[in-house]
């Protein structure tokens, strides 16, 4: 399958699915019906990683396409590991170390795992996960370049960039076919590498575009916050998602007069933003699946879009 920008605008992630200390307690089985789902409902791109649950988002997404594999895009991640040591400490999670080691041997030694826990032969885009000032730049390029001629890798791209990062992908003779950064209409930091896509004609792809579940509107400021994934995000205290949800009643109406569910307008207004715009669609219910699938069937018009644009006014975030 060619990996045109098109066909990668919308991804279908699948961090929750590794369940862990990032997002609480997972259903396999609900989780591999959801993949499945998400195929027959014409998501053709799947963004995993081996962090996501130490290795296990990987192995259910292997599960899932076993059979379809040709039907599917598949990226996946290096950068971060667990174990006892790497070239700097990312993390503690789930009672493992994780480290960041974006070094040519240790990329190469965990595509070979990830091969092997998504049962495939290839990744057709491989991202660094996380930066690691430590490790020269050069080196994982070049292991990103031996991989594609081994065809482990159909392409590359990068998440999570310093500016110093991206600078140097970019000069190099060998680019990444995207960005993969976080971005939403709560958290538009990064929109300065939206700039660095659009500059070189490649993808940015927005993960966590939905702030995590809170521009749905469906998260209550009383509700438990489950998982690290939530915890550490400093959207989510009573007092912000109180903030959060006032901002979104008129976008809530609008929404419901256009016939649509709230995420699902503010997705394809997102899309609308620029053409090197993607999202990472995250899900690991059916529900949120049948409702991300109408994502792919829905654009909005150019009244519309004005229209969400005068009626969102980012709430002041106040600081835990």
């Amino acid at each position: 399958m060619d990996l045109t920008k098109e066909k990668l605008r919308i991804a279908f992630g699948t961090w929750a699915m590794g369940g862990g200390d990032s997002w609480g307690e997972s259903d396999d089985k609900e989780t591999l019906y959801s993949l499945s789902l998400a195929m027959d409902k014409g998501f053709l791109y799947f963004d995993t990683a081996p962090a996501y649950g130490n290795g296990r988002s990987e192995i259910l997404l292997g599960k899932a396409v076993k059979g379809r594999r040709d039907e599917v895009i598949i990226a996946s991640k290096c950068g971060l590991e667990w174990g006892d040591s790497g070239s700097m400490l990312h993390k503690e999670r789930d009672g493992v170390k994780i480290w960041r080691n974006l070094k040519k041997g240790a990329i190469k030694a965990q595509v070979e795992q990830t091969l092997k826990r998504l049962d495939t032969t290839y990744i057709d885009i491989l991202l660094t996960h996380w930066q690691c000032p430590v490790d020269p730049l050069e080196e994982t390029i070049e292991a990103m370049e031996e991989l594609k001629a081994e065809g482990k890798i159909r392409a590359w791209g990068s998440c999570n960039n310093t500016q110093q990062s991206i600078d140097g992908y970019f000069s190099s003779s060998d680019k990444p076919i995207l960005i993969q950064e976080r971005w939403s209409l709560l958290e538009t930091r990064n929109e300065n590498l939206l700039k660095v896509a659009e500059k070189n004609n490649v993808l940015f792809q927005a993960y966590s575009s939905m702030e995590r579940g809170l521009l749905t509107g469906k998260i209550k400021a009383t509700d438990p916050v489950i998982g690290s994934a939530k915890k550490t995000d400093p959207w989510f205290t009573s007092q912000n998602i109180e903030k959060v949800n006032n901002a979104l009643i008129p976008l809530k109406t609008l929404a419901s007069d256009l016939g649509l569910v709230l995420h699902v307008m503010l997705s394809c207004y997102a899309l609308s933003l620029s053409p090197s715009m993607g999202l990472v669609l995250g899900a690991r219910k059916r529900e949120q699946v049948l409702e991300n699938a109408l994502i792919l069937e829905n654009r909005l018009s150019e009244e519309v879009c004005n229209e969400i644009s005068r009626l969102w006014i980012k709430p002041q975030r106040e600081e835990k």
